[in-house]
């Protein structure tokens, strides 16, 4: 009995220590450099996921294309409907644009470092995007 009672703190925390390395199980969780070819020209932008208390949650940063000035931030709420299983994930994000406001939703895998998605934007169609883990 008293074997067990002093093993019982090295127990506990040898659990805690391991906890931030059972938040990684995802392959989906970290930061990834994106990039969509489109029509219009290719855009750039630094995706993030990560656990948070209720799941998951994404958070994307532009890049501003060439000579423009920097995007501002997503605002709050703008990213909802997150969902990581295994090495899938989809999320939508909500858009304001000069010709109004636009949900995209997106889906994709991540293979090791490589993420392989693509976003529905509704009117403009479906747009591949892929990304290298940062």
């Amino acid at each position: 009995m008293l074997r067990t009672i002093r093993f019982a703190p090295f127990a506990a925390v040898a659990l805690l220590a391991a906890a931030p390395a059972m938040a990684a199980d995802s392959p989906v969780v970290g930061t990834w450099a994106t990039e969509a070819v489109t029509d219009f020209g290719t855009f750039k932008s630094t995706l993030t996921v990560a656990e948070a208390a209720d799941g998951y949650q994404v958070d994307i940063k532009d890049v501003p294309l060439e000579g423009a000035p920097p995007a501002p931030p997503s605002p709050p709420g703008s990213i909802s409907d997150v969902v990581v299983d295994g090495s899938n994930f989809s999320f939508k994000r909500k858009l304001t644009t000069p010709q109004g406001e636009m949900q995209f939703s997106y889906t994709g895998t991540v293979d090791g470092d490589k993420l392989t998605a693509e976003v529905d934007t509704g009117q403009f169609g479906k747009i591949p995007v892929t990304g290298v883990r940062q």
